[in-house]
């Protein structure tokens, strides 16, 4: 860890690192389990983050955020996905995929609108792409859109969406009809309220259970040009720009379930006595261990060199795949050597280490699945 701070943080990374963490130790941990049992998303943390600048680090300062890099975003993740991942999952939900796009893409009324209820804390917001019949395949979307005179009429549904039981914002990807492939696609901001309008009730999930996950529907909602986000018919163009940093900031999610896996180990191992010795003198934890680390620094080092590069606009297909696909693996791993370490002990609740595998999992399918990230990687080797 120390060669990773020398090399790539700057004073102002580590300070951020610090403050991330105590507000994760002190704000989320004591409710950790219980917003996990209770598959409940802490709106009153999420308040306190934004007070703190965690949510907007990335957005323009003019818009109430920090103008921060895109290292910080993931130093950021990371701590709040080591004591919580789902409450880092869905606080990023609102940084990258809905304030990060608005920020880049939208009207200077759209920013003013829409970014400071989210970056302060007092609203959150869904990115609504997956459909019951379009996973994998994004550009098998069926949710549509027609024009009514100036107006647009937004019909269809949407599953799986993140914050979408108790979100404010959505940002809906729709396509015009008749249309295939990348072409037609369009963003529309629509907010909770909105005739037509509506969400299901949360799913109730393996993992990742204290952020809510639901469907979307949109019964013929009709918006005015003012909700469009970006020009009409370049939605997956603008949806496909951002896939790096969410690729990336996918992998902070995993880099953080796996540093608390690691910490649990070496404090769990210990203190457990077999043999009338800690465990930590047994050779096969060791290379537990010694195997856990091993994978987590080099998993980290690779993934945060990737973001300044990313800033500087550096196109990253096929390293932000490797990053986010053997960072979800290596989180499963680091999550079941855990509870081997653990025993019997690993496989029940009270020990807490068992939400770690539940809420790894998810990093391999959610965000484009550990296959579609290896078909990525293996064509542009072959591009090459």
């Amino acid at each position: 860890m120390k060669i990773l701070l020398d090399i790539l943080l700057s004073e102002e990374h580590r300070m951020t690192r610090e403050m991330a963490r105590k507000f994760a130790e002190a704000e989320l941990g004591p409710i950790a389990e219980e917003i996990d049992e209770q598959e409940r998303f802490p709106m009153e943390v999420y308040k306190k983050a934004g007070e703190y600048g965690l949510i907007g680090s990335t957005i323009p300062v003019e818009y109430g955020g920090g103008g921060a890099d895109l290292l910080t975003n993931a130093i950021i993740k990371e701590e709040l996905c080591r004591v919580a991942a789902g409450f880092g999952m869905s606080l990023n939900m609102c940084t990258t995929n809905f304030c990060y796009f608005i920020s880049k893409y939208g009207t200077e009324e759209q920013k003013r609108k829409y970014i400071p209820p989210v970056i302060k804390g007092d609203a959150l917001a869904a990115f609504c792409l997956t459909e019951p019949g379009a996973g994998s395949d994004a550009l098998s979307i069926k949710t549509s859109y027609k024009r009514k005179g100036n107006r647009y009429v937004v019909s269809g549904s949407k599953t799986f969406i993140t914050n979408a039981p108790i979100a404010q914002y959505f940002l809906v990807v729709s396509r015009m009809p008749g249309t295939t492939g990348s072409r037609g696609g369009t963003l529309f901001i629509l907010e909770r309220g909105m005739k037509g309008l509506s969400t299901g009730k949360p799913f109730s999930k393996l993992g990742m259970r204290c952020s809510p996950t639901g469907e979307v529907f949109m019964d013929d909602v009709e918006v005015s040009e003012n909700h469009v986000l970006g020009k009409e018919g370049e939605g997956f163009k603008i949806m496909f720009e951002a896939l790096d940093e969410e690729r990336i900031l996918g992998a902070s999610n995993s880099i953080g379930i796996a540093q608390a896996c690691l910490e649990a180990s070496v404090k769990y191992s210990k203190e457990r006595m077999q043999f009338g010795r800690p465990i930590f003198s047994f050779q096969m934890v060791r290379n537990l261990l010694a195997e856990m680390a091993t994978r987590l620094d080099i998993t980290r080092q690779y993934t945060y060199s990737l973001c300044p590069l990313v800033d500087k606009g550096v196109k990253l297909t096929k390293e932000a795949s490797i990053a986010k696909y053997y960072a979800s693996i290596m989180a499963t791993r680091a999550a079941l050597d855990t509870i081997q370490i653990f025993g019997g002990y690993g496989y029940i609740k009270e020990y807490g280490v068992e939400r770690y595998l539940r809420d790894a999992k998810l990093i391999e399918i959610g965000g484009g699945t550990s296959e579609i990230q290896k078909l990525i990687i293996s064509r542009e080797i072959l591009k090459q």
